[in-house]
């Protein structure tokens, strides 16, 4: 098949897009810092627990329902119920429920969603390609990276204009990754990448619904599609991420980065994934710092003694996590609940624990912790470093004068505060064993920590299903 390049042969200077396909493609394990390798193995076992745990709740069932109707394949597995399908099908599949449970990672500067995505659509390609545990995991890797450039280049204006960075980098970083499984050429890949500026999609309006859970399915899903367009010779634009009309941050954020702030300065030199937090609790990540502070100050005075508590937040983060305040102390589905800096700090106080069980296995209407998530009260934070951080703070009033406060300015789990291994393989346990054994999950969590040793993903996904592992 002939095609015809998009741009001018006499365009001498690589674009981004060009930059970022040849780095996906050409990224060595060896290339790769061990602290950074260490990291992505940890990330992917993390969000393949929370897969796990996801497919056992409503969303895993309709989402997989659904993916099935869009039609017949054996390409790859979907988590949590072995369902053979075709590759852009499980990657739908296995994105949707790395992030339905909201306990996926964070890239902290770029407030963006690093690991869903990129496990979704490596894993699927990587199956369908049968790579080696090696060559996926370098695929996984140079995902996370692509996607946190991407994000940080755009944060926070795309929060602040109602994007998801998620949805919206998470795509272009998946189809580095597929592309590279794919054995795509640098041309391909990069018209790939164009084609991802009108497959990337995500808006941040949520309610009740499961919008914002649909992203990194959607970004994974998008993101093999483009790289199948672009290796059937699809032509697609070269330059969507610098162009100043029409272009990928020009139509999003009303601004195109700067040359020396443009995604690849310093790609492959310096390493952005060390910035992506791991989440010890199952709610929104700008929460955390305040379960923190309220897990310090647990016993250090009674509850019926507290008169008023107060958690100065970042003044932007009050719509998203505060507000509207009935529906924040009194969430009535666990969505609600896990975006709500009252309800999240009633629960570290009175119970001592924020895991997943607060959230969906107990009933959210306890008194005691309605009680206390009715005196907590959030207000302006002139202090907050946000989003370079997201810090928190609980001030407790009492009812005999007295005020005691705790203030993180970052939370555990962060490059700041990290997450040991042994709590990080403690909370893939305790997700993975919702849907496999014991045994199973511990053999799984050995294979993925030493993923670069697999000749192919057969027996990591094999383990993925209850009925096979």
């Amino acid at each position: 098949m002939t095609a015809t390049t998009p741009h001018s042969p006499a365009q001498a200077a690589p674009t981004e897009s060009e930059k970022i396909a040849e780095f996906a493609l050409t990224l060595r394990l060896e290339d790769v810092p061990a602290d950074v390798l260490a990291l992505a193995k940890e990330h992917l076992l993390d969000v393949i627990g929370i897969a796990l745990a996801s497919s056992r709740f409503d969303i895993g069932a309709s989402v997989l329902e659904a993916a099935r109707e869009l039609g017949q394949g054996t390409d790859a597995t979907a988590i949590g119920s072995g369902a053979r399908l075709p590759a852009a099908s499980a990657a739908l599949v296995n994105g949707v429920l790395a992030h339905a449970l909201d306990f996926d990672d964070t890239h902290i500067g770029a407030i963006y969603h690093a690991s869903a995505q990129a496990m979704a659509a490596t894993m699927a390609a990587g199956q369908a390609h049968r790579a080696s545990g090696a060559e996926v995991l370098a695929a996984f890797v140079a995902a996370l990276e692509i996607g946190c450039r991407l994000a940080t280049v755009g944060a926070p204006d795309f929060h602040n204009r109602g994007f998801h960075p998620t949805a919206l980098c998470g795509t272009f970083a998946a189809a580095a990754g597929a592309g590279r499984l794919s054995k795509a050429t640098p041309q391909a890949l990069a018209w790939s990448l164009g084609l991802c500026g009108s497959m990337a999609s995500g808006i941040l309006i949520g309610g009740n619904s499961w919008l914002k859970r649909l992203h990194p399915g959607w970004s994974a899903h998008s993101a093999l599609t483009a790289v199948a367009l672009g290796r059937a010779g699809f032509l697609g634009p070269n330059t969507v991420f610098e162009a100043t009309k029409g272009g990928f941050y020009q139509t999003h954020i009303q601004r195109v980065p700067a040359p020396e702030a443009l995604p690849t300065r310093g790609l492959g030199a310096e390493w952005q994934a060390r910035g992506i937090a791991l989440k010890p609790y199952p709610c929104c990540h700008f929460i955390h710092a305040f379960v923190d502070a309220a897990l310090e100050l647990r016993g250090q005075f009674a509850l019926e003694d507290v008169e008023r508590i107060e958690c100065p937040l970042t003044p932007d983060l009050h719509k998203m996590v505060a507000e509207p305040r009935e529906a924040c102390i009194r969430p009535t589905i666990p969505y609600r609940a896990l975006f709500s800096v009252q309800y999240v700090v009633a629960l570290a106080l009175v119970r001592g624990r924020v895991d997943l069980a607060a959230f969906h296995d107990e009933p959210l209407d306890a008194p005691e912790v309605l009680a206390v998530a009715a005196r907590t009260f959030c207000v302006p934070d002139p202090a907050s470093d946000f989003p370079r951080r997201f810090p928190g703070e609980v001030v407790v009033h009492l009812k005999d004068g007295r005020v005691v406060r705790c203030r993180k300015a970052a939370s555990l789990g962060t490059p700041d505060v990290p997450l040991s291994s042994e709590a990080l393989k403690a909370k893939f346990m305790t997700n993975a064993t919702r849907a496999i054994s014991e045994a199973a999950a511990r053999e799984l969590m050995e294979r993925v920590l030493d993923l670069e040793a697999a000749a192919s993903l057969d027996r990591i996904m094999a383990l993925c299903s209850p009925e096979q592992a």
